[in-house]
Formats: C-alpha cells, sequence, structure tokens
C-alpha cells in the first residue's frame, strides 16, 4: 500500500457518484420531506399506505434481547414487573391501529367505487351529448 493516499480526491469521487447516482436527492431527515403524508394525493398513496398499515398493525410488546447474558437477565427482570403497565397500552394501541387499517380500506373502497362511478357519468353523459347532437 501507498503510504500517500489523497483523501480530498476520495471525498470528490464520492460526491460526484452521489451525485450521478441521484442519491443527494434522497431525504436524510423526516424534517426533509414534503409536508403531504403517506396517504396525501394519488390513489396509489392512499393504497400503499393501506398495504403498509395492513402489515404492521400489530405492536410487539417484546423484542428479543442479546448480549451479555447478565444484562438479558436484568432485563428480562425489568420487563417482567413493568408489564403490567405496558402490556395494557400494547394491547390498546394494536386495537387503535386494527381500527385505523379498517377505516382506510374503507376509504379506498369508496374511492373506487366513486371513481366507477364517475366513468359511467361521463360515459352517459357522452351518450346523452350524441343522442342531443342527433
Amino acid at each position: 500500500m501507498s503510504d500517500n493516499i489523497d483523501v480530498k480526491k476520495i471525498m470528490q469521487e464520492i460526491r460526484e457518484e452521489i451525485k450521478s447516482s441521484g442519491a443527494d436527492k434522497i431525504p436524510l431527515s423526516f424534517a426533509d420531506k414534503p409536508a403531504h403524508g403517506a396517504a396525501g394525493g394519488t390513489g396509489d398513496k392512499l393504497e400503499e399506505a393501506v398495504k403498509y398499515i395492513s402489515y404492521n398493525y400489530e405492536v410487539q410488546p417484546y423484542q428479543l434481547l442479546t448480549g451479555n447474558p447478565v444484562k438479558v437477565f436484568i432485563k428480562k427482570c425489568i420487563r417482567k414487573v413493568a408489564g403490567f403497565f405496558f402490556l395494557p397500552i400494547v394491547g390498546q394501541q394494536n386495537t387503535l391501529n386494527q381500527n385505523y387499517l379498517y377505516v382506510a380500506e374503507a376509504v379506498v373502497d369508496q374511492r373506487n367505487e366513486i371513481d366507477s362511478m364517475k366513468k359511467k357519468i361521463a360515459e352517459l353523459e357522452s351518450r346523452l351529448d350524441a343522442k342531443e347532437n342527433k
């Protein structure tokens, strides 16, 4: 290996690669994201949001504890002692999330029905215009 490493050259190459790949346009934090939410705007985003909610609405109260066996034991003891407090909250949150999912699915169904009715109305109006022009 050479003793001379040109850090400036390496950083310049990295910056050029980031710009060429378009990665500089990706938001790095929540503050950089646009103001509208996941369901704001097009119907595709709404359906994506509903799909995300359907897979992730259930909050798991426990996570796998790894690491030092002594620390794991202490964490398990704390978990047992505090379980009476957080388990009901997790249950309520899961119920709330499930109800949000039901509402979101109903909104998607209604939106799809409205879109199909708009198409039918447009078709009927064009047929009516065609008959009036005869």
